[in-house]
């Protein structure tokens, strides 16, 4: 009986440390407190508005508009805007590229395709105001 009760807190023990290490998708309210007048550091994989896999950095300006320093080093300028629990950003230098979802897990936060749901890109860290003083 003494191993069925252990078993039993072990078991619940481990589902509750799963559970609190399973992803959440950001609300629209925190991926806008996430990003606006922030600066955002990402590695970017191929499914990226560049197609590029590398380290790139955003501004997330506060009227909407963005600069992306892309891995290979040009700046696409566009705008965002949140969409229920999503963020879709247009780059003029590569429009339509549709909308992401933030997936945070801990401190990763992922940004995910909606319509592929590939991985675009991870926040490696994120600065207040436009750290890398970006402009178009």
């Amino acid at each position: 009986m003494r191993s069925v009760s252990s078993a039993i807190i072990v078991t619940t023990g481990v589902v509750g440390l799963i559970g609190s290490a399973l992803a959440a998708d950001m609300t629209g309210a925190e991926i806008k407190a996430f990003l606006t007048d922030r600066t955002t550091y990402l590695e970017t994989t191929t499914a990226s508005a560049t197609g590029e896999a590398g380290q790139g950095v955003i501004y997330w300006a506060a009227d909407g508009t963005a600069l992306f320093k892309t891995p290979t080093g040009p700046v696409f300028h566009g705008k965002w805007e949140i969409k229920a629990s999503t963020i879709c950003i247009d780059w003029k230098e590569r429009p339509s590229m549709g909308c992401v979802r933030y997936d945070k897990t801990g401190d990763v936060v992922t940004a995910i395709d909606i319509a592929s749901g590939e991985a675009r890109a991870r926040i490696v860290k994120t600065a207040l105001g436009n750290a890398e003083n970006l402009v178009p």
